[in-house]
Formats: structure tokens, C-alpha cells, sequence
């Protein structure tokens, strides 16, 4: 008898032991046709495949692994990738889950995971309200204002706003230490307070961004496995941070600032910020480019950067530096239809326009027919430094005749000075830089329509600053 509770207690200490050292979730599906079942979570803007399960029975499956998951929010997906529901994994990662194809959230109940209990009542009465709201607001847009049953309906949509709020409010204040609060504490929003805007009309735009990661940690790297964590960060820098490359990189710097000391979210917002500004939408962001490989990338630690990756991280950067806006241009001489050499350093015009070209390249004449009709110009005393990447002499010659085009050309592939291809980035045509007269890149990338337009603008704001 003894040696059997002996047995037994091992049995369970075993069992206790495992529990806490790696994780065991059984999903049960009714109606479930599938043979197996894919684990999958979020990581910030994607869906990482974390483990496969095969049938036990018709719709039983068990993930199991000897390693704890790190803690957010999962799904459980079928092998279509269609997903068919959420739940939580934290500190407890043996628990049971079940639900029926007819409605897998309303159906989806929890055994030995209080968390997940929460979660799943949460999305319950989120649905609901939602559809109430839904209902509601159809019926509103097809009332006019001053219809006496508009501010009525307007009343109710409000009352259930708030009813929700209080609802997430009450398990924040009732579990304060589960991750299920943080979820929720996640997604409150910032409320400005009315009485105090006054004639301050800006107010409300400093007090949302001062208050705006009040109830979001971006330290905790269980958010980061939540859909949460990009949609925060992307709503920050579109609403919140000035579209202009020092505001962003200050931008950058506070929200790294905030994810300290957890290595998982730091690399991954260092990531995030590379893939955006590497290949820029606006002009000029390629300075965010160089600043994060020079301030992070080069400094810190971060994820997935093996010695291969940041060398070439740093290859690019070095190409990129010297043609930030702001930096003087490098110089190149080379040589023009009559076999002289020329250089633009020495041309004494207020402004000067690169033009990288091919004679072959259609989009190329498209761009050369919207600068014929401002060169010459008198308004602002721009010269075109026009470079042919092509090493066909003849017929460069014969399309620089044929286009009638005025300015100053050169070949590029004949030099004196300086490589066109590797100081300037060249990868394909056409290609514009507007420099000043001590020529230094205003612009860059910018379509040749745009060039008037630009220097409105920067003459406009240099006459400002003086």
C-alpha cells in the first residue's frame, strides 16, 4: 500500500512539475472535420506558427511542449488559415479548452484557466455590444439631426460605451496582477478632459499624446504577442508624431525608451522602424534609416542580426549617409558631347538639378519633357547637370540632338572624377537631386513637375528664417 501512495504522489509531482516547466492545452472542437489543428500567436504586425496538432479523436487535439510559450494572446487555426478563435496563454499553460463549429466564440468555454474564463465572458459581451451599437448606428444615419429621435439613439449608443468601459474597469480593478487586465488596460483609450481645454486649441492634441501610453506597457513583451502592440505604435507615429525625419527619430527614441529593458520588444520595434523608413514613402526619411543602424543596430543587441545582416546594414547606410538632405554632393566631372570634361561644383547658378537618364528609358522622356518647360529659367537660376548612364556614345549624342536638350550633358560612364553609380545610389532611371548654390541636396527623388512647386516652398521658408 504504501509503495502505490508512493507511486501516486510521484505521478502527481511529475504531473506538477511539467505544468510548470513546459505547457499541455487540450482543444476540443465539435463537429471539427479536421484531422489537425494549427497553434499560432501574434507578433506584432504578424502570425507566427508555433505547433501542429494531430486528432487524439474526431475534433480532440493536445498541444504539448517541454518548454513554456512565451505569455499573450494565441489562436487556434485550421489548416486552411482560417482562424477559429483567441485565448490567453500566461503562467498557466495547462488548462482545456472546447467550443463547437456552429459558433466557435459564443460556444468557447475554459476549464482550470481563470484568465481565458475572463477573456472568453469578455468577447461575449463585447460581440453583443457591438451589435447593439451596430444596430443603433445604422438607424441613426438614417435619422437627420434635428429628428427627435436622434439625440435619443445617440443617449443609448453613449450609455453602452460606457457600460463597456465599466465592464472592462471591473476586472481591471478585481485582477489586477492577470494578464487578461493588462489586454484590457491595453485598449483604453485616452480621455481628454472637457473642462479643461479652454481657449487652448491645441490642448487636447498634447494632452492625447502626453497621456497617450499612460495605461500601454510597452516594456511587456506579452502584448507583443497581441494585435495590440503594432496598432498602438502605428496609431502613435501616424496621429501623434510631426511627419518630418528629427520628430520621428524622436518619436523612435521615446517608444524605445518605454519598451526598455525587454530585448524581445526592442528589437522588434527597432525592426519595425527599418522596414519602414528603408525604403522611405516621403522624401528625406532615409536619414531615420541610417540614424537606427547607427544608434541601434550598431550599439545594442538586437534580434535576428547576425554579423552577415549588419554588415550589410552598414554598407547601406554608408551609402545613404552621404546623400542625406542637408549633405554636400558629391562631386563628379565627366564628359560632354564635345569630349570635354565638366563638372557641376563649379557652376555658378543659385540652383542645379542631377538628372540620371537613360535615352532607352520611357519614363525617363516623360521627366525630360516636364523640365524642357522650365529650363531655361530666370526665377530661380537652375542649371541642369544632366548624366546619361548609358555607355553608348552615338546614339546618346544623336537622342541629346534629336530632344533638343539645352542644358549641360554628360556621360556618365566617361569620368575624370567620381563614380556616378556608387556615390549616388543609381539603380535605375530617372533619378533627380536639386542642390542649392554651395550644392547641397535640397531634394531628392522628387518628379521633375514637382521641382517649381518645391522651391516656392523653400524659398518661401528660407525668406522666414532670415
Amino acid at each position: 500500500m504504501k509503495k502505490l501512495v508512493f507511486i501516486v504522489l510521484l505521478v502527481l509531482f511529475s504531473v506538477k512539475v511539467f505544468s510548470q516547466q513546459g505547457y499541455h492545452i487540450r482543444i476540443k472542437i465539435k463537429h471539427f472535420p479536421d484531422t489537425s489543428l494549427l497553434l499560432t500567436s501574434y507578433y506584432g504586425d504578424k502570425i507566427k506558427r508555433i505547433d501542429t496538432a494531430y486528432a487524439q479523436k474526431p475534433g480532440e487535439f493536445i498541444f504539448t511542449g517541454k518548454k513554456k510559450l512565451s505569455g499573450g494572446i494565441y489562436m487556434a487555426i485550421s489548416t486552411k488559415k482560417i482562424k477559429l478563435f483567441e485565448f490567453i496563454v500566461n503562467k498557466n499553460q495547462n488548462f482545456d479548452l472546447s467550443t463547437d463549429t456552429a459558433d466557435y466564440t459564443r460556444l468557447l468555454k475554459e476549464r482550470g484557466s481563470i484568465e481565458n474564463k475572463l477573456f472568453f465572458n469578455y468577447l461575449r459581451y463585447n460581440e453583443v455590444q457591438y451589435n447593439r451599437i451596430k444596430q443603433l448606428s445604422k438607424t441613426l444615419d438614417s435619422l437627420k439631426k434635428r429628428n427627435q429621435d436622434y439625440e435619443e439613439i445617440k443617449n443609448k449608443i453613449d450609455s453602452i460605451n460606457k457600460l463597456s468601459i465599466v465592464y472592462k474597469l471591473k476586472i481591471i480593478h478585481k485582477y489586477p496582477d492577470l494578464f487578461v487586465t493588462k489586454v484590457l488596460d491595453a485598449m483604453r483609450e485616452v480621455e481628454v478632459p472637457a473642462d479643461n481645454v479652454g481657449n487652448d486649441s491645441l490642448f487636447r492634441y498634447h494632452y492625447f499624446k502626453r497621456h497617450f501610453w499612460d495605461d500601454f506597457d510597452l516594456s511587456d513583451s506579452r502584448l507583443l504577442r497581441t494585435p495590440l502592440y503594432n496598432k498602438k505604435v502605428n496609431q502613435y507615429f501616424k496621429q501623434l508624431v510631426v511627419i518630418n525625419p528629427d520628430s520621428v527619430i524622436k518619436g523612435i527614441n521615446y517608444v524605445i525608451a518605454k519598451a526598455q529593458p525587454s530585448t524581445d520588444n526592442v528589437s522588434w520595434l527597432v525592426w519595425h522602424f527599418t522596414a519602414e523608413y528603408q525604403n522611405p514613402k516621403y522624401m528625406g526619411f532615409d536619414k531615420v534609416f541610417v540614424y537606427l543602424v547607427d544608434n541601434y543596430f550598431s550599439k545594442e543587441p538586437i534580434a535576428n542580426t547576425t554579423a552577415s545582416v549588419l554588415k550589410l546594414l552598414k554598407e547601406r547606410a554608408d551609402k545613404i549617409r552621404p546623400l542625406l538632405i542637408g549633405k554636400t554632393a558629391p562631386e563628379l566631372i565627366l564628359m560632354d558631347t564635345s569630349g570635354r570634361y565638366i563638372g557641376f561644383k563649379s557652376l555658378p547658378n543659385k540652383y542645379t538639378l542631377l538628372l540620371f537618364w537613360d535615352y532607352k528609358c520611357g519614363i525617363c522622356k516623360r521627366e525630360i519633357k516636364e523640365l524642357q518647360k522650365i529650363y531655361p529659367d530666370k526665377k530661380y537660376d537652375l542649371e541642369i547637370y544632366a548624366i546619361n548612364i548609358n555607355p553608348d556614345l552615338d546614339k546618346w549624342k544623336k537622342a541629346v540632338h534629336d530632344r533638343k536638350l539645352r542644358w549641360i550633358n554628360v556621360n556618365g560612364t566617361h569620368s575624370a572624377k567620381g563614380d556616378f553609380n556608387k556615390l549616388y545610389d543609381i539603380h535605375g532611371t530617372p533619378v533627380i537631386y536639386l542642390l542649392d548654390r554651395n550644392k547641397n541636396i535640397i531634394a531628392k527623388q522628387i518628379g521633375a513637375k514637382h521641382i517649381n512647386d518645391f522651391l516656392d516652398i523653400y524659398v518661401k521658408n528660407k525668406k522666414k528664417k532670415k
